[in-house]
């Protein structure tokens, strides 16, 4: 090797190590490249509830009102109503056995609860007394009826309207501060109203044909009749006893 190609040599080695040894000693870290805005906060992993996060630990409270349900949880029950506070109507009861919360009928009208008569002995006993005043030295004509009633029920019984007889219809009430008494035909008669006869008193006892006013039939022909008791104002027990001779 010739001089002048040692001192290239030698030259270009110093050169190298010069350049190695500036970057070995360089401290300034790299430059930080800028990430692009992405419009919101970078998601945060390992969080429960969250994506990617923890899954549900069991006994977790459930979800609040108000927040959106969370994938795989059940539909949580509606909250229930507050003491004191009335149930929508036609509400089924939560207890079996009992009624729910349907309308209720409105009293009035109809059929009333008939009753025999030995256990309705609150209207029977003073009924007898009524009749005692009211049909003197007639006979019993039928059996007696009794029932239940709430203000506008009736209760009806069939006879057979004999000529050559004459009849008198009693009834008495406890509780019914108004009776009301009709006797009709139930098979009409030529010539005749449907309508035998009718009370007048306004109380809790009535007839027709008391004491000497007895209806004797026209017809000389049998007749089917009835006799309805009417409760017209108030609510209780009433008895009513057919009489004829």
């Amino acid at each position: 090797m010739t001089r002048t190609g040692l001192s290239f040599s030698l030259a270009f080695v110093l050169a190298v190590s010069a350049s190695a040894g500036s970057v070995a000693c360089s401290k300034d870290p790299p430059p930080v490249q800028p990430q692009p805005y992405s419009g919101g906060y970078p998601q945060q992993g390992g969080q429960p509830g969250q994506p990617g996060g923890y899954p549900q630990q069991p006994g977790t409270a459930p979800q609040q009102p108000g927040y959106p349900q969370q994938p795989g949880m059940p539909p949580q029950p509606g909250p229930a109503p507050q003491p004191g506070q009335p149930a929508p109507a036609g509400t089924p009861s939560p207890f079996p056995g009992l009624p729910g919360t349907g309308t209720a009928p409105a009293a009035g009208g109809g059929t009333a609860q008939a009753m025999d008569p030995n256990v309705a002995a609150l209207a029977a006993g003073p009924l007898g007394l009524f009749a005692n005043s009211e049909a003197p030295g007639m006979q019993k004509d039928g059996a007696m009826i009794a029932g239940n009633f709430q203000a506008g029920q009736t209760l009806e019984a069939a006879f057979t309207f004999q000529p050559g007889k004459c009849y008198t219809l009693v009834a008495q009430g406890v509780g019914i501060t108004s009776l009301g008494l009709e006797m009709q035909y139930v098979t009409p008669i030529p010539g005749l109203a449907p309508s035998i006869g009718k009370s007048a008193q306004n109380g809790a006892q009535a007839s027709i044909g008391g004491k000497t006013s007895c209806l004797r039939p026209i017809s000389p022909f049998p007749a089917q009749a009835k006799f309805i008791v009417t409760a017209k104002t108030g609510a209780g027990m009433a008895a009513a006893q057919l009489f004829s001779k």
